[in-house]
């Protein structure tokens, strides 16, 4: 029994907390990312869910279970390694990432199904990250900012007249001394 108890010292590996709503990111698609960390670091790895969080919980050896802390944190994180011929681009979506995502990620994922690319947008840093082959990572890319761009210059318009009427400059301003309807 000593030998089973320092055994299961030794692989006792630990558990992290993540909202339910980062599950997906750490099993990927089709349990995808999950096999692939148990597989390359030889962990074994549970995931619980909970009301609001879920409990990740991982077993084997102080330094696997490190490395497998290490590749689920990205995952959480929404970092997608690069495989060989991989590009990665990322680009500024501001006010428009609502539109890029579009209903229940409807537009990203018709993007990632259209160009052959993986597309995570971080909606908080208002910024998506492509990931795939060169010349679909330019053509998603460019699809992206042609979602984005026309928001993007209307919003600009917007605060360049709002600037312009704050100081005075706008063509649409009267002054009270010209009345146009003298004379009259």
């Amino acid at each position: 029994t000593a030998q089973i108890r320092a055994l299961l010292d030794a692989n006792r590996g630990f558990e992290m907390t993540i909202e339910n709503s980062k599950v997906g990111s750490v099993y990927g698609k089709g349990g995808e990312t999950l096999r692939s960390i148990q597989d390359r670091t030889g962990t074994q790895i549970d995931v619980a869910r909970g009301p609001t969080h879920a409990t990740v919980s991982v077993m084997g050896s102080m330094e696997a279970s490190q490395r497998a802390r290490n590749m689920l944190q990205r995952a959480i994180d929404g970092e997608v390694e690069l495989k060989p011929g991989e590009v990665a681009e990322e680009v500024e979506l501001g006010s428009a990432t609502a539109a890029v995502i579009g209903r229940g990620g409807s537009n990203v994922a018709e993007l990632e199904k259209t160009h052959g690319v993986k597309i995570n947008v971080r909606s908080e840093l208002q910024k998506a990250r492509i990931v795939g082959r060169a010349e679909n990572v330019a053509a998603a890319s460019k699809a992206i900012q042609a979602i984005a761009k026309p928001i993007l210059d209307a919003e600009a318009a917007q605060k360049k007249a709002d600037e312009q009427q704050a100081s005075g400059e706008s063509a649409w301003q009267v002054d009270e001394g010209d009345d146009d309807a003298d004379g009259w």
